[in-house]
């Protein structure tokens, strides 16, 4: 085999075997309702991360008026995943719009109404959902944003 003959092969090789080592995930859809305090909320994002000895990326899935779904091909992964759920809700204003201060100053508005979803849910999130390969992931999440007193 001549040396270009030889390039060729390996050129070759390289295209069908691919230059990357991804791995193949098993992924699933899933979709559900998100609710704080009996209300469908506005808007967040609620994530699957891998968990246990479930390894891989995480799927993030937009939530809008409670409501999330995402199909096999970006979901999460199957197997036992910890979730967070975020309130991506800022009032309908952005924190730096200075046009949108001058705004609510004027309109003597006091606070905007901005929902928040409460860190147990969140960065400390202890929720946690087995995704399955077979039959429905439909989720329910009812969260509570201020928990129960506990000195009763």
């Amino acid at each position: 085999m001549n040396s270009k003959n030889l390039t060729l092969f390996f050129v070759l090789s390289l295209i069908l075997m691919g230059c990357g080592s991804e791995q193949d995930f098993t992924r699933a859809a899933v979709r559900g309702i998100v609710k704080l305090d009996g209300d469908p909320l506005p808007e967040g994002v609620i994530r699957f991360i891998p968990a246990e000895d479930n390894k891989g990326p995480q799927a993030s899935i937009t939530i809008h008026n409670g409501i999330f779904s995402i199909g096999k091909d970006f979901g999460p992964l199957v197997g036992t995943n910890r979730i967070e759920i975020i309130s991506t809700d800022d009032g309908g204003f952005a924190p730096d719009d200075e046009q949108a201060i001058e705004k609510i100053k004027a309109a003597g508005i006091k606070r905007i109404k901005v929902v928040k979803v409460p860190p147990q849910y969140n960065r400390r999130s202890t929720l946690s959902k087995s995704v399955t390969s077979e039959g429905e992931n439909d989720f329910v999440f009812e969260l509570i944003s201020t928990p129960a007193d506990k000195s009763n």
